[in-house]
């Protein structure tokens, strides 16, 4: 008997000092698991509630078993995990896209023992390459090391920037200590230096390979697909979990690699609402009526502003953008269309603009900070992306959580979150369809009502979907000890 309630008191402490609850919207809240147990650990209690109660009652038979440290006594506590992030791009920088978010996110929402230490690239003259230092984003700091000087990173050079990158981290791969450390890739190529070293090592794949054949890729590699695809199927093997952000992609990488087809799973995309959510109805006038006082923009509270964020580069085809705002133009002259984004297909968008007389109508207002953008995304009428393919693209979800309807073309995942009629409309590439829909969706606003905008990306928040990578961290951390 007193064995019994030595037990259960240890059990107890044990349960205190793993488990939090967390305050949320929910009424339920947040119940939160620090024990990682074999890859269950975050689980939300609203949404798995199976998993989230089994969770401590696996806890409890690990420990009852007699779970011990090297020293032979019970684990108590457990020391940090630590995860290298390796990824050509400045974490400190201004550069705005999927990937770069991604890592900023990774970081902000990263548990206070998840220790991280980001290898990049600096667009900072004073930052001292191929030196160690300490970075802090979103009040959290980690250790940085630049392995190259880039001065825009928003700018293509001859020499691709990945290509610069991997022999940067060659050259300085003698100052990147990797003991007891899980590596986290973006690219495949960027494991090349680290082929062969024992460490876990787990990869974002956020697109699908195939699209290397499609014309409007920007990508080099769409000029040797057979050359990636031979480079992947080398470094594959030498990789433990591999996240792709589109469901077809994971079938396909499957099939084309069966040996390690269970390393393969699906991550979607998420959205940090801490930063993307709707205003008051109220608050959302007052501020369009600010916007569109901005000198230089030409614009009335009366206009009906269509947007648009994204790199313009053939991905996002921003061509076919203009030739189906032009459609929505000619059918409602109060209409404008409001660009956020740079990339080498700019003066040929501008160039475009000139040729349908919609000067007065577009603006183009450049990279802007995510703070701005999504300012943007909450005052605005609807969203329209034009891209000729996508994973499932960040811009989407942001929009949405925004209270934005989105117009989109039938790409990626993009139908997870678009629901048809109720939060936006996805079509086919025909311009007049795409104009068509932006139209009944700029008519007809109380259909794609905010509201039924949250719902659909409800789901698809930041710290949920997050948890998958964290929990794989801590798992394969646990299994190692």
């Amino acid at each position: 008997m007193n064995h019994s309630k030595n037990l259960s008191s240890s059990f107890l402490k044990y349960f205190v000092s793993n488990v939090y609850f967390e305050k949320t919207g929910s009424f339920f809240g947040r119940l939160k698991f620090n024990a990682p147990s074999d890859g269950v650990l975050y689980n939300e209690f609203y949404l798995n509630p199976t998993a989230t109660m089994a969770c401590p009652l696996f806890c409890l038979c690990r420990y009852a078993c007699g779970h011990r440290e090297r020293g032979g006594g019970m684990r108590m506590t457990r020391s940090k995990v630590k995860c290298l992030i390796l990824y050509q791009m400045d974490p400190l920088g201004g550069k705005i896209g999927g990937i770069e978010t991604f890592d900023r996110n990774f970081i902000k929402y990263a548990p206070e023992d998840l220790e991280i230490e980001f290898v990049g690239v600096s667009s900072d003259k004073k930052c001292r390459i191929g030196r160690w230092q300490e970075a802090e984003l979103y009040g959290k700091k980690f250790d940085f090391l630049p392995v190259l000087y880039v001065k825009n990173e928003n700018v293509r050079t001859p020499i691709p920037l990945s290509v610069k990158f991997v022999l940067s981290l060659y050259k300085r791969k003698a100052e990147i200590p990797l003991e007891n450390k899980i590596l986290m890739f973006h690219r495949v190529e960027h494991s090349i230096p680290f082929k062969r070293c024992p460490n876990r090592k787990f990869l974002i794949v956020h697109g699908h390979m195939k699209d290397l054949y499609n014309p409007c890729s920007e990508v080099r590699w769409h000029q040797f697909p057979w050359l990636y695809f031979k480079l992947e199927a080398a470094l594959i093997p030498h990789i433990n979990r591999i996240f792709v952000v589109r469901r077809d992609a994971v079938e396909f990488y499957k099939k084309r690699y069966p040996a390690a087809a269970t390393r393969f799973g699906f991550l979607p995309t998420w959205v940090d609402e801490d930063l993307f959510y709707p205003l008051t109805e109220n608050q959302c006038g007052h501020d369009r009526e600010d916007f569109a006082r901005q000198e230089g923009l030409g614009l009335t509270p009366q206009n009906k502003l269509i947007l648009f964020v994204g790199r313009l580069e053939g991905q996002k085809d921003p061509l076919r953008l203009i030739d189906s705002f032009d459609h929505v133009y000619s059918r409602d002259s109060m209409a404008r269309l409001i660009i956020v984004g740079t990339g080498t297909l700019l003066e040929k968008t501008q160039k475009k603009v000139k040729q349908k007389n919609l000067g007065h109508a577009v603006r183009f207002l450049g990279s802007l900070p995510p703070e701005q953008v999504a300012h943007l995304m909450k005052i605005c009428d609807a969203f329209l992306l034009t891209s000729a393919f996508e994973g499932m693209p960040r811009s989407v979800l942001e929009a949405l959580a925004c209270g934005l309807p989105v117009v989109t073309t039938d790409v990626g995942e993009v139908r997870l979150v678009v629901k048809e009629n109720f939060s936006g409309k996805v079509v086919d590439r025909d311009i007049k369809e795409i104009g068509t829909a932006a139209l009944e969706v700029l008519n007809d606003r109380p259909k794609f009502s905010p509201e039924n905008c949250l719902k659909s990306v409800e789901q698809y928040r930041a710290r949920n979907v997050l948890a998958q990578v964290y929990s794989y961290c801590y798992g394969i951390a646990w299994a190692d000890k």
